[in-house]
This record gives structure tokens, C-alpha cells and sequence, in this order.
């Protein structure tokens, strides 16, 4: 049995970058060390905090209360909205036709909120990957669907929207404006800034 080379280095051969490697047979008992596995660049992002994606979800909830649920309010009051569709002089139609356009008006009312909603969606979306532009764009558009929400309520508890209960006019305002609220917060929070600022770099 040979014996170990007393000058041999105990540690293992690394080539490094550029340098072909040796073809030398290595000493009796000593290996090559196992490559490293490759590291996928996902494993290297910032995980989202809980804070971020509350905060996305209440953005797309207020969206879908004003697209969805507001025009559906509507139909509450079908029959008072049919009724001053028949009795206009402007535009007079027989009770079939007025009722017809009492149940298209509320679609057509979600179609132009869908419109106005659709940077929310987008900001909303992209604020669960962290992106900053999104958190400033949602603080601009925090302006008017504030003002929007209380305007809605203003306008259901005096009666100013005939069509809808002001009871539950009211109570989709103030769900909204709690909505949104909630969403402003969370993503203002410590751990959703310390997630933007570690997408950003």
C-alpha cells in the first residue's frame, strides 16, 4: 500500500475561473466536492408581507364594491326608476319600454364605473410584486374615491338618490370608505415599506 504523500494538501482542488482543470489523479481517498445546485432567482426575492397583500385585496374589494355591488343597488328601487322612466314627457314610453331601460341603466352604470376602476386593478395587482409606482399611484387615486365615497353617502342619507334605500346606501358607503381605508394603512405599513424598498433594489 502506498504511502499518503506527507506535502499534499488536505484540502480539495478548485480551478478557478479561466484555468482548465488539472488532470492529475487526486491522492488515494480524497474527492472532488459536488457542484453547487443552481439558484433560482426566485429564491432570491423578497417574500410579500401579510401587510401587502391585505392591502391589494382591499383595493380590488372597494373595485368590486363600486362596479359590482353599487349598480346592483339599483334594482332595489326598479319599480320607483320604471315609473319615472313611463311618466317622463321628454321621452315618452309605453310601461314595457320603461321598464326595460329601469333594468339597463344599472348595467350601463357598471360598465362606465368598470372604466374608472380599471387603475385600481392594475395598481392593486402590482402592488402585491412590490412595486413603489403602484403605492403612489393608489395614494393619488385614494383622493377621489374618497371624495366619491362620501359624496355617496351625502347623497343616499338625504334622499338625493331616490332609487335606493338610504339605508343601504349608507351602509355601502361606509363599507367602501372602510375599504379603502383599511388598504391605504396596510400598505404604509413597517413591513410593506421595508418589501417595496427591498424590490426596489
Amino acid at each position: 500500500m502506498p504511502e499518503p504523500d506527507p506535502f499534499a494538501s488536505p484540502f480539495h482542488h478548485v480551478d478557478l475561473p479561466g484555468q482548465e482543470r488539472s488532470s492529475t489523479p487526486l491522492p488515494p481517498g480524497y474527492q472532488l466536492p459536488a457542484p453547487m445546485p443552481p439558484v433560482h432567482p426566485a429564491d432570491l426575492a423578497p417574500r410579500r408581507p401579510v401587510t401587502t397583500t391585505v392591502a391589494s385585496w382591499c383595493w380590488i374589494a372597494g373595485a368590486a364594491l363600486v362596479v359590482l355591488v353599487l349598480p346592483a343597488l339599483f334594482y332595489t328601487g326598479l319599480d320607483a326608476l320604471t315609473d319615472d322612466l313611463a311618466r317622463d314627457r321628454k321621452t315618452p314610453m309605453s310601461r314595457g319600454e320603461a321598464e326595460l331601460g329601469a333594468r339597463l341603466t344599472p348595467v350601463l352604470f357598471a360598465f362606465a364605473l368598470a372604466v374608472a376602476a380599471v387603475p385600481f386593478v392594475i395598481a392593486a395587482a402590482k402592488l402585491r410584486s412590490g412595486r413603489n409606482w403602484a403605492r403612489v399611484l393608489l395614494t393619488v387615486l385614494s383622493l377621489p374615491a374618497g371624495a366619491f365615497g362620501l359624496l355617496a353617502m351625502l347623497a343616499f342619507a338625504s334622499g338625493g338618490l331616490p332609487y335606493v334605500h338610504w339605508m343601504w346606501g349608507v351602509a355601502w358607503s361606509w363599507v367602501f370608505l372602510g375599504v379603502c381605508a383599511l388598504g391605504f394603512v396596510a400598505m404604509y405599513l413597517p413591513a410593506s415599506n421595508a418589501y417595496a424598498r427591498a424590490v426596489t433594489r
